[in-house]
């Protein structure tokens, strides 16, 4: 069942992927992402009081300022500024090829979770890390990709491949920072992982907000929603509900009932399924160079994973 959670995670994942892209291009990436950050806050407020049993002031009393710390930097970097930069690959290099980036984000949090957690990372960890940018290297510098981009015009392709990269490295060291707030223990505050999420949302909401003031831009944030940009809200709704809302309560089933180095291993099958589904919906055509670079990035997502279970097999 652990298994099977995992890999209903990945698909769902997969599917808010492109609601997302849709709502990226009719809303713009700003106003998606305060909007989603927004209704996610609201589902996951709800979601939480109805699962974990806990009353509506506990939300926000019952973690720490610790907690607060961790998660809330966590929240504004992997979540604000790390799906910014996702929203905006997914417009410039769409949605099959930003999702290969995506294994980028486990070597992100265990070199980052190294510094801040002091995780270890062995010679078989650092091959895995090391066929994962290969394969993503090959994939993306691919005549073929390029082809795919060259309509938007000279540079764009780079700038999108940019912000995928700057994406999976948010996302990682968020993931490092999120795991530092959990491991926090206080007598009578222990939180789990629906609230820890919550948390994260508000504080990312928080700092969108605090940025669209700053810079004198919050109409801009706002209004394409109030209007219905291109009748964008209706995806960013979808996106929503399949991305942080049910892929969430998928992923923290699977975690609950299969090791968490199983559970990654078929997370990161993510972008196998969005090659396969971005061709049912945009017709883009799977290449043998494509496949076989998504395969070998996720060879080395699953090296990685398993680098101490292949180093003990070895050297032990």
């Amino acid at each position: 069942m652990g298994e099977l959670m995992a890999v209903l995670t990945a698909l769902t994942w997969s599917f808010g992927m492109f609601p997302f892209t849709e709502a990226a291009k009719r809303l713009g990436t700003n106003a998606l992402n305060l909007f989603r950050l927004v209704l996610a806050v609201i589902l996951l407020s709800i979601g939480t009081i109805l699962f974990t049993e806990v009353s509506f002031s506990d939300l926000y009393t019952s973690p720490t300022s610790q907690h607060w710390l961790w998660l809330g930097i966590s929240g504004i970097i992997g979540l604000a500024l790390g799906d910014y930069c996702g929203f905006s690959a997914f417009v410039l290099i769409g949605t099959r090829l930003s999702s290969v980036f995506n294994t980028l984000s486990p070597a992100a949090a265990l070199l980052f979770g190294f510094f801040i957690n002091h995780e270890q990372i062995n010679l078989i960890g650092l091959t895995g890390m090391t066929i994962t940018i290969g394969g993503i290297i090959w994939l993306s510098l691919g005549k073929s990709e390029k082809q795919r981009s060259s309509h938007l015009g000279p540079g764009v392709y780079v700038k999108g491949i940019a912000f995928a990269v700057l994406s999976a490295i948010c996302q990682g060291v968020g993931v490092a920072l999120s795991q530092r707030g959990l491991n926090i223990q206080v007598e009578g505050s222990n939180i789990n992982a629906i609230h820890a999420s919550l948390i994260r949302m508000i504080a990312a909401t928080a700092g969108v907000v605090c940025i669209a003031v700053l810079s004198g831009r919050l109409m801009q944030f706002v209004l394409p929603v109030f209007k219905n940009k291109n009748k964008g809200i209706g995806y960013a709704v979808a996106g929503t509900v399949f991305g942080p809302v049910i892929g969430m309560t998928f992923s923290m089933q699977a975690v609950s009932l299969t090791s968490a180095s199983v559970a990654q291993t078929i997370f990161s099958l993510l972008p196998v399924f969005v090659l396969v589904l971005a061709h049912f919906f945009y017709n883009e055509r799977i290449t043998f160079k494509s496949f076989l670079g998504a395969v070998i990035a996720i060879v080395g997502v699953i090296i990685l994973i398993w680098r101490d279970t292949i180093f003990n097999s070895f050297f032990s």
